[in-house]
Formats: C-alpha cells, sequence, structure tokens
C-alpha cells in the first residue's frame, strides 16, 4: 500500500449544467506548488481497487482529508472525492489546477 498527496486536479464539465464537473486527472507530490507525477482517472481508481490510498493537506489548516471512490448517479462512472469535513482548505474542489507542460 502506498500514500499519494493530491495537491492540483484538472476537471471537466460533464453536460449541462456546466457546473457538474468531475475530476479527470490529477497531480501527486510532496510538494503543493509543483505536482511530480500526473494520474488519470483511472489510475487513480486502479490503485485505489489495489489498496492506495491518496490524500489532501490544507494549506492553511494542515488537516487531512482522504480521497475517497464514488459512483455519480447522473453520469453512472466512478469518481473521486475527498471525504467531507468541515475543512475547507483540503476539499479536492479547493486545490489548484494542474498546469502541466506539453513537450513537443
Amino acid at each position: 500500500m502506498a500514500y499519494y498527496r493530491i495537491v492540483c486536479t484538472e476537471q471537466q464539465p460533464f453536460g449541462s449544467p456546466p457546473t457538474h464537473a468531475h475530476i479527470v486527472a490529477v497531480g501527486t507530490g510532496e510538494d503543493p506548488y509543483v505536482a511530480s507525477r500526473r494520474w488519470t482517472l483511472k489510475e487513480v481508481l486502479n490503485a485505489m481497487d489495489w489498496g492506495d490510498v491518496f490524500f489532501t493537506r490544507g494549506e492553511q489548516s494542515g488537516q487531512v482529508a482522504l480521497v475517497v471512490k464514488y459512483s455519480c448517479s447522473r453520469c453512472l462512472g466512478f469518481h473521486i472525492k475527498s471525504a467531507p469535513d468541515a475543512v475547507a482548505d483540503n476539499n479536492l474542489d479547493s486545490l489548484r489546477y494542474c498546469g502541466w507542460k506539453k513537450t513537443v
């Protein structure tokens, strides 16, 4: 079992309304400003199925939130979200957008 800190996300809207978005990829690493690895949603879900743990850590609060797999009733697919708590800065939706550099 391995532990991975998610430091950024990529989200895409799904259908209508545009506020219904899902995480399609994440970046992990120890530095909250630089992701050392990009994971697709499928890779994260597979790793979780094998027992790996993904989490976030709030920059101001220092609080950890586990990331869990869930089934979306609107699009009938599996996705990830942070476990609910009363801390906003460790929420997956509060993390920065991953800005991956593309190589030519």
